[in-house]
């Protein structure tokens, strides 16, 4: 299922470690999850190397200068991740 962003709002999605998001050309994967603490990994297209980004809750990583995620919630085995991104951004759960 995926969406295109209508309106620039929060889309907030839970994801395990190990499953991912594709935004645009973007893959986002919970690398894993400890505790307080997720590590998101994100790779893009050509020759961009994967970023890996250890987060807590509340805290914000920019994916490009338009697309930000926050980690809304971290419970047990899933983060709560939430996705602010200009109108007309596909989302996909991959």
């Amino acid at each position: 299922m995926g969406w295109i962003r209508k309106e620039s709002a929060l889309l907030v999605l839970s994801r395990k470690t190990g499953e991912s998001l594709l935004i645009n050309d973007f893959q986002v994967t919970v690398g894993w999850i400890r505790f307080n603490k997720v590590q998101l990994v994100v790779s893009g297209v050509g020759d961009m190397l994967p970023v890996k980004q250890m987060l807590y809750m509340n805290e914000k990583i920019k994916v490009t200068t338009e697309i930000e995620i926050v980690v809304v919630n971290i419970r047990d085995e899933k983060v709560r991740v939430g996705i602010t991104a200009p109108p007309g951004t596909a989302i996909q759960r991959l």
